[in-house]
């Protein structure tokens, strides 16, 4: 299975914390969410759904 990590606003931990396939958020060193590919996808349709590089 594959997992992916992505760097997060601050003000995104919130909404992705209750979506599915997520595996952890942290925010140290920076806010970030470990989920699977169910998680991406839904994150995704998320209203303002943004990408942090």
């Amino acid at each position: 299975m594959n997992y992916w990590r992505r760097t997060l606003g601050e003000d995104q931990l919130p909404i992705v914390a209750d979506l599915p396939g997520v595996i952890a958020t942290v925010t140290d060193p920076w806010p970030a969410a470990y989920g699977s590919a169910e998680f991406l996808r839904a994150w995704a349709q998320q209203p303002g759904f943004r990408l942090l590089k």
